[in-house]
């Protein structure tokens, strides 16, 4: 006669939790669901009924604020005093916010960060970048696939590996290439150093002729000098 109901009556009243609806993907459909189920990193240990709490109560919240603060500095110099040694170190402390049965259930099913989880339950886009793929092997087409477990093993006996010399030749001409590529550029580099020293050169050996003529031009000049006072001399003569 007193039997508990069933589940699913009276609307399933029973069967309704909060929980549920924040990974719902129609929790915008239910009215209060910012207040009775909040998602994000920003709902999270902050006081959505702020604007029903009355101005008298503004003291209140400032003695528990200073509590809160002095509590959290009492905490730190624990923490100092266990770090130097001067006390015992505690077991049991507080791990802060944990994770909800939904958010712990997504974090394990896509390998996410608590970054994601906490900015919201909807499905993040996997991205492949650079790197996700295995590079081919040399003796693999582009197109071909691993070979399954169920292969028998006439099979595996049948595919052809390359030799090991085949792999070290390809590894030679590269080396070989790279070489020449460095003994290019060091021929490059000297003749480039060639062409400097040249015009160097060429530079102060015109600077060397161009002292040459005027020191010549000074010396004519002195001595067609000489000559005009040697005539002068013998004309008043």
């Amino acid at each position: 006669m007193y039997h508990p109901t069933r589940g699913g009556v009276r609307g399933g009243r029973d069967q309704f939790t909060w929980e549920d609806v924040k990974a719902d993907k129609h929790r915008e459909n239910y009215l209060g669901h910012s207040i009775k189920a909040p998602v994000g990193r920003w709902q999270k240990g902050k006081d959505l009924f702020w604007y029903t709490r009355d101005k008298k109560s503004q003291n209140a919240e400032m003695e528990a604020a200073k509590e809160e603060i002095k509590r959290i500095k009492e905490e730190e110099e624990q923490a100092m005093r266990e770090a130097l040694g001067l006390a015992p170190k505690r077991s049991n402390r507080p791990q802060g916010n944990r994770l909800d049965k939904h958010e712990f259930s997504e974090l394990v099913k896509r390998g996410s960060t608590a970054e994601d989880v906490g900015a919201g339950h909807a499905e993040a886009a996997r991205v492949q970048g650079l790197g996700f793929a295995r590079e081919p092997r040399p003796w693999e087409e582009p197109g071909s696939s691993k070979p399954s477990l169920g292969d028998t093993p006439a099979e595996e006996e049948n595919v052809s590996l390359p030799s090991q010399p085949a792999m070290k030749t390809a590894d030679d001409s590269e080396d070989e290439s790279r070489r020449k590529r460095r003994r290019e550029e060091r021929k490059e580099e000297k003749r480039e150093k060639r062409e400097k020293h040249h015009s160097r050169e060429d530079r102060k050996q015109e600077k060397r002729e161009k002292h040459e003529r005027g020191h010549s031009r000074d010396s004519d000049g002195r001595k067609r000098h000489k000559k005009d006072k040697e005539r002068r001399r013998h004309d008043s003569d």
